[in-house]
């Protein structure tokens, strides 16, 4: 789609159009006054959130048993599929939809095991600053708005470098995340809800649980503020597993880590990551197939 079939198709469509401009409109008006903010402090001073006193062994156990968990849920449930159906067929709805719940259940399960069986009495909680809903759901609007100026520019520049790439002979291949095709594939009302609850409700909680408040907060204990938040967010995209998406969702994950620490309460990374999740699947809902990535 050209620039000028994008305008027409924005024109025709009124209150999408309003919702675009005010939402880029606020998030810059955020990602502005993020900025200045973050200046007049000096930078990320303050570290609001404490570190992790996991040993190092146990840490290492920790990352094991989250590496295994993504391989065997989802192996699991495609063997279990094959025995009930006898068929070397592709997952039903059903099975997705268990196969998400079963997978961050059982990272929620291994970061609560570590957490607590490993627990140290130097160990600080997870949100050293108090904040009531009102106010966790205000500052991770906030936060959200200002980091998306950061990722779609990411985003921008990363398709330009790959689309450059194949222009010049390279064979890359670039499909879709799953979570794009599934909810642009599906019919089934309880499927897409299904789905939608994943999406914004349960991956946002168990994923902040774990990148942020388990490795993230571990390694700021053990390398340097720019270390802790690079490292944690580049496995965060890594999980992921899309070429297409990988800078993006680092710089997803450098956001959540930023905002996290400068907060000092973990219900804003959350709100945050639900926000984002929320405005993606309605790109995904809204936009022409060809722009979804």
């Amino acid at each position: 789609m050209s620039p000028e079939e994008l305008t027409d198709w924005l024109l025709e469509r009124p209150l999408f159009m309003g919702y675009v401009i005010l939402l880029f409109a606020g998030s810059l008006a955020a990602f502005l006054s993020l900025t200045y903010r973050i200046y007049r402090r000096g930078g990320l001073k303050g570290r609001h959130v404490s570190a992790w006193p996991l040993q190092p062994l146990d840490f290492g156990l920790f990352l094991v048993a989250l590496i295994l968990w993504f391989v065997l849920s989802g192996s699991f449930l495609l063997q279990a599929h094959r025995l009930v159906t006898g068929e070397e067929t592709a997952p039903t709805s059903t099975i997705i939809v268990l196969g998400g719940l079963l997978l961050q259940g059982g990272m929620l399960y291994i970061f609560l095991r570590f957490r607590f069986h490993f627990r140290s009495p130097n160990e600080g909680p997870l949100s050293p600053r108090l904040m009531s809903p009102l106010a966790s759901l205000l500052h991770g609007a906030f936060y959200f708005l200002a980091a998306l100026p950061v990722i779609y520019g990411v985003g921008f520049v990363w398709a330009g470098f790959l689309n450059e790439l194949q222009r010049q002979g390279f064979e890359i291949n670039l499909p879709p995340q799953d979570a794009v095709l599934l909810f642009q594939e599906t019919r089934e009302s309880w499927v897409f809800f299904s789905l939608l609850g994943l999406a914004v409700i349960v991956a946002p909680l168990v994923e902040e649980l774990v990148f942020r408040g388990g490795i993230f907060r571990y390694l700021k204990g053990r390398f340097s503020m720019p270390a802790a938040i690079l490292i944690s967010s580049l496995l965060f995209g890594a999980v992921h597993g899309n070429l297409q998406s990988f800078p993006g969702l680092v710089t997803v994950g450098i956001c959540l880590a930023i905002a996290y620490e400068l907060s000092g309460n973990i219900k804003i990374p959350i709100v945050f990551h639900a926000l984002f999740n929320l405005n993606s699947v309605l790109w995904i809902l809204l936009l022409p197939p060809e722009l979804v990535q």
